[in-house]
């Protein structure tokens, strides 16, 4: 069922992607010989837009997903909470990142929280529950938890980070 909606989204958002490119102007070149006329293209130039960039991090996290990174990186995540190593875990950070709704903008800042705010007794017990193996991608990043509290990591700049603990 989660695949079908994959599908209609990716889908969807190609189509939005279409409409949005604006007109298109058809250009005739000939070519002598054997070649016949070719029909080229112009689209006008542009930016990406939010949207495509995230949707080229969704596709970059799900490549990784492909390959049992996810899974791997979910298990470094889970060994680093049952340890309660802040070190461990942030080195697994993106920064900033959002914890419990307030943004910490670097290590240090994070570092300073203190395990007692980041291993709470429900958020360890939540995570060593997860199965690394069936995490799935949300449009979020990668929901480690069913509800609160939780860790959610994605693909930034082509590399997994942790980017909320909530």
């Amino acid at each position: 069922m989660m695949k079908k909606w994959k599908l209609i989204l990716a889908a969807g958002m190609m189509v939005l992607a279409c409409a949005g490119c604006g007109p298109q102007e058809t250009e005739s070149t000939e070519q002598s010989d054997n070649f016949s006329a070719v029909d080229v293209y112009t689209v006008g130039e542009g930016t990406k837009s939010e949207a495509e960039e995230k949707k080229d991090d969704y596709e970059d996290a799900g490549q990784k997903e492909a390959g049992g990174e996810v899974a791997e990186f979910a298990g470094l995540i889970q060994a680093a909470v049952a340890d309660k190593d802040m070190e461990a875990l942030a080195d697994l950070c993106t920064y900033p990142l959002a914890v419990n709704s307030e943004v910490v903008e670097n290590r240090d800042t994070f570092m300073a929280l203190g395990s007692d705010v980041i291993f709470t007794e429900e958020r360890c017990a939540v995570i060593e529950a997860v199965d690394v193996t069936t995490l799935e991608e949300t449009m979020a990043g990668i929901i480690m938890g069913d509800a609160t509290p939780n860790i959610i990591f994605k693909s930034v700049d082509g590399k997994l980070g942790i980017t909320g603990i909530n």
